[in-house]
C-alpha cells in the first residue's frame, strides 16, 4: 500500500481496558492497522471509577501502539460525589426552606436546560480541551498523518476535527451510532437541537471521509447531507482469531430444554418489557413450548428490580435467569453453548438504523438468532446479508414475539440447526473490514486535508465533496 508506515492517530473513548460493545471496533481496527505496518497512536480517556474493565482486552492491544490518556472532568460525576460526601443531601449555597413545595414543571424544565447546556453534544464535552492539549503536547515533533475519530460519544468527533486542523492532516470520522436522529436522544429545547445539528455539520464539513456502520445509517446520513459523496458503510464485525480455540457451537446450555440467551445491556428503548409480555403470551398459547424455554440475560439490566417485578406479575419469572456479565472471552464461549441468541432492537416506531455490535459476534457463534426488530430496519438488513437462520418479530408486539419464539424452538428439531452455518458471515471478519478502512484512508490521503465550506442554513446540507 502507498500509505504503509504512516502515523495514524485513533481517537476513541471506548478502548481497553474499558469493556463493552463500543470497544471492539476501534480495538480491532487498531490491531489491523498495526498488522499492515502502520504506526498507530490512540488518544483515549482515563477509565472512570466504577466502569467495568477487562484486562484481557487490554492485552490484545499491540505493544507498539502508543496510548495517550486524558482524564474526563465530568461535572455530573462530580455532583454525585459531592452529594455522597454530604450524605446524599443536595449541595447548595443556602438550606432549602423547611416546607418547600414539590418541584414544578417549570423548575424541572430549567434543570433540563442547564443540564443540556453543559452537555452538548454529550456529557463528555469537558474532555475536549484536555484531550486536545494532551495530544498536542504528546505528538509534538511526531505529528500524525491522519486522524481517525470514532463515536459515540460524539464529542470525540469535535476532538478529532480540532486535532486534524492542528496537525494539518486528513480527518476520517466514524459513526457507530447516529449523532442527529438518534431515537435515544431527546432535547430540552429546539434551540439545543439546532445547536447540536450545527456541531455535527461542523465536524462533517472538516472530514475527508465519513464512515458509517450500517447501510441504513448511511442512507439516513445521505438524506441529511444531500450531495455529500465522501461517505461509505463499513459494518461492525468479529475477530476470527477470538474463536480459534473455542469449543464448537453445540448449544445445550439448558439440558432437556431450550436456552434463549441475550448478551449485553438492557436499557432505555431496549427495555425487554415486550419480551416479557411475549413470554406470557407463549405460556398461554403453548404451555409445552414455554415449559422448555429458559431465557438467560448475561449482562446488566437497567432497573432490574422493576424488570423482575414485571416478570413476576406476568407469571414468567420462573423462565428467567439473570447471572450477570462475563468477561469478553468467556462471553464468546458461552454464546456457542446457547441454543438461541437474542437481539433486541429499540422499541421505536421507525425502523432502526443501528445494529448492536454483539449481532456480529453472534454470527461467529454459529447459533440461530431471534430478533425483536422492525421490518425494513438495519438489523433485518444485516441478517439478510449474512444469511443466518433467524426469526424476527416487531419489538413491541407480544403476539408476534410469542410466534417467533415458538417457531425458533420448533426449528431446533432440525439437525441442520444444531450448528447454524452462514457463508455470508465471512464479509464481517475484521481483517476484511480493516482493509476496507485502509482503502478509505488511502482516499483521504490522496485528497489531503481539504475541509468543505460550512453551510450555515438551518437545513444543514453540506456541499458535495470535490
Amino acid at each position: 500500500m502507498n500509505g504503509a508506515g504512516r502515523h495514524i492517530l485513533v481517537v476513541a473513548w471506548w478502548f481497553p481496558p474499558l469493556s463493552g460493545g463500543g470497544v471492539h471496533r476501534p480495538l480491532q481496527f487498531v490491531r489491523h492497522l498495526v498488522r499492515r505496518g502502520h504506526r498507530v497512536s490512540v488518544l483515549t480517556g482515563v477509565p472512570p471509577k466504577g466502569e467495568r474493565l477487562d484486562a484481557a482486552l487490554l492485552a490484545k492491544v499491540p505493544p507498539e501502539v502508543r496510548i495517550v490518556r486524558a482524564p474526563l472532568l465530568d461535572p455530573f460525576r462530580a455532583w454525585s460525589w459531592l452529594k455522597e460526601r454530604r450524605g446524599g443531601k443536595p449541595v447548595a449555597a443556602a438550606p432549602a426552606p423547611p416546607a418547600a413545595p414539590p418541584p414544578t414543571a417549570r423548575g424541572a424544565r430549567w434543570r433540563d436546560l442547564i443540564t443540556e447546556a453543559i452537555a452538548l453534544p454529550d456529557r463528555y464535552l469537558p474532555w475536549l480541551p484536555l484531550a486536545v492539549t494532551r495530544a498536542a503536547l504528546a505528538f509534538r515533533g511526531g505529528e500524525p498523518e491522519l486522524v481517525f475519530s470514532t463515536s459515540p460519544p460524539h464529542t470525540l468527533q469535535l476532538v478529532g476535527s480540532a486535532l486534524a486542523g492542528l496537525f494539518h492532516c486528513p480527518l476520517v470520522l466514524d459513526f457507530r451510532d447516529p449523532w442527529m436522529g438518534n431515537p435515544f436522544r431527546r432535547y430540552a429545547s429546539e434551540a439545543f437541537r439546532r445547536l447540536d445539528a450545527a456541531l455535527e455539520r461542523r465536524a462533517v464539513a472538516a472530514a475527508s471521509e465519513v464512515v458509517l456502520n450500517t447501510p441504513a445509517l448511511e442512507r439516513s446520513f445521505r438524506a441529511r447531507y444531500p450531495g455529500f459523496e465522501r461517505v461509505r458503510t463499513i459494518p461492525n464485525g468479529f475477530d476470527p482469531d477470538a474463536y480459534a480455540h473455542l469449543p464448537p457451537p453445540t448449544g445445550g446450555a439448558h439440558p432437556g430444554g431450550v436456552e434463549l440467551a441475550h448478551f449485553g445491556q438492557l436499557y432505555g428503548l431496549r427495555s425487554g418489557k415486550y419480551l416479557l409480555q411475549g413470554l406470557a403470551t407463549l405460556k398461554e398459547r403453548d404451555p409445552a413450548a414455554f415449559a422448555r424455554l429458559r431465557v438467560t440475560f448475561i449482562g446488566g439490566i437497567d432497573g432490574e428490580a422493576g424488570f423482575r417485578a414485571q416478570a413476576e406479575q406476568l407469571g414468567v419469572a420462573g423462565a428467567l435467569s439473570i447471572p450477570g456479565a462475563l468477561p469478553h472471552a468467556a462471553s464468546l464461549a458461552r454464546q456457542r453453548q446457547s441454543d438461541l441468541l437474542l437481539i433486541l432492537g429499540p422499541e421505536n416506531k421507525e425502523p432502526e438504523v443501528q445494529v448492536p455490535g454483539k449481532l456480529y459476534e453472534y454470527f461467529a457463534s454459529g447459533r440461530p438468532i431471534v430478533t425483536l426488530s422492525r421490518a425494513g430496519g438495519a438489523i433485518a438488513e444485516i441478517l439478510a446479508l449474512a444469511g443466518v437462520p433467524s426469526e424476527r418479530a416487531e419489538p413491541d408486539d407480544p403476539a408476534a414475539i410469542a410466534t417467533a419464539l415458538a417457531r425458533s424452538i420448533a426449528a431446533l428439531a432440525d439437525p441442520e440447526a444444531k450448528a447454524a452455518a452462514a457463508a455470508g458471515t465471512a464479509r464481517f471478519r475484521y481483517d476484511r473490514l480493516g482493509d476496507e478502512l485502509l482503502a478509505t484512508f488511502e482516499r483521504a490521503w490522496s485528497r489531503g486535508p481539504d475541509p468543505l465550506p460550512l453551510d450555515p442554513s438551518p437545513a444543514g446540507a453540506v456541499p458535495a465533496g470535490r
